[in-house]
């Protein structure tokens, strides 16, 4: 018997995925619960060009009982309350009030003394992405380049980079200086992937506490 097209065999064993409005849900939940845990909570300043492989460092790093949050700070505001009739705790809303985007939450028991510690031995130069702004001109000067990190089966890698390149005696020779980055103006997805390759880290992960909520107080230095 001949089958419909507009027939469709469906898998009896296909999982739905979680709609959007559940996530923030259980978000904000999770936040809630995390927040009336513990005693203590900071807002934390994290650059826009912080890589994600810094969060799990930082997470392993956090004393005590701690709780690292990231996410929309529309939905952070959302789960402490924007105003003393819905704020989580008494006061909260303060602190609420600081977040901006690319803030982070850390929920703990810890002392502020011991946050901020944590918080610097964290810190680490890492590779800059597409949109950081370098500060000073990153110039690669002619030469050689060394063959255990360069080997001359990465030519076409450099030559797609526009790096004036060629191989002398088995290696790569840089035949004239090459500006990677401009001082003040944004690099590009190529112009990052280039400094990768160099293995030149022009961005610095920094957390650093922008206001808190401890024991009850509000406070933003």
């Amino acid at each position: 018997m001949p089958v419909s097209k507009r027939a469709k065999k469906v898998s009896l064993t296909k999982v739905k995925k979680k709609a959007p409005r559940a996530g923030r849900s259980q978000y904000v939940d999770k936040l809630r619960q995390g927040v009336e845990a513990r005693p203590n909570l900071f807002v934390v300043e994290i650059d826009e060009h912080s890589r994600p492989t810094q969060f799990k460092a930082l997470r392993t790093s956090l004393p005590g009982d701690s709780a690292l949050f990231l996410g929309k700070q529309t939905l952070m505001k959302v789960a402490l309350g924007d105003c003393e009739e819905n704020e989580l705790k008494p006061a909260i809303s303060q602190l609420s009030g600081a977040l901006k985007g690319g803030h982070a939450l850390i929920a703990t028991d810890a002392p502020r003394a011991a946050i901020v510690a944590a918080l610097e031995g964290c810190r680490a130069p890492e590779f800059a992405t597409a949109g950081f702004v370098p500060d000073e001109h990153v110039v690669l000067e002619k030469g050689d380049l060394d063959v255990a990190k360069y080997p001359v089966s990465m030519l076409a890698v450099f030559k797609k980079m526009d790096m004036p390149v060629e191989v002398q005696d088995s290696k790569l020779v840089l035949i004239d200086n090459f500006r990677v980055a401009s001082k003040n103006k944004p690099i590009s997805a190529e112009q990052a992937k280039m400094l990768t390759h160099m293995d030149l880290k022009l961005h610095e992960f920094a957390p650093a506490v922008v206001a808190s909520y401890v024991d009850g107080d509000f406070s933003a230095p």
